[in-house]
C-alpha cells in the first residue's frame, strides 16, 4: 500500500511540475512581445493635416511638427 501511494505523489509531483514549466514558457514571449523594438523609429505627427511620419523626415518649428514646409508655413501663418 505505501509503494502505491508514493507512485501516486511522485506522479502528481511530475504533473506539477510539467505544469508550472509549460505556464513558465507562455509567460515568457509574452513579455517579450510587449516590450518597446529600438529598432522602430520615432513617429511624430504633422500639427497641420494630422499624418504620422518618421521624426528623422519630419520638420520642427517650435514644439510642433510639421510633414512638409508647406504644412509649416500654413499653420504657421494661421
Amino acid at each position: 500500500m505505501g509503494l502505491i501511494k508514493l507512485i501516486i505523489l511522485a506522479a502528481l509531483v511530475w504533473a506539477a511540475l510539467r505544469f508550472w514549466r509549460a505556464l513558465q514558457q507562455q509567460r515568457t514571449p509574452q513579455h517579450s512581445s510587449q516590450q518597446p523594438q529600438t529598432d522602430a523609429p520615432v513617429m511624430v505627427r504633422c500639427a497641420q493635416c494630422q499624418v504620422h511620419l518618421p521624426q528623422s523626415r519630419a520638420l520642427r518649428a517650435g514644439d510642433q511638427w510639421y510633414c512638409c514646409a508647406e504644412h509649416r508655413d500654413e499653420h504657421g501663418n494661421s
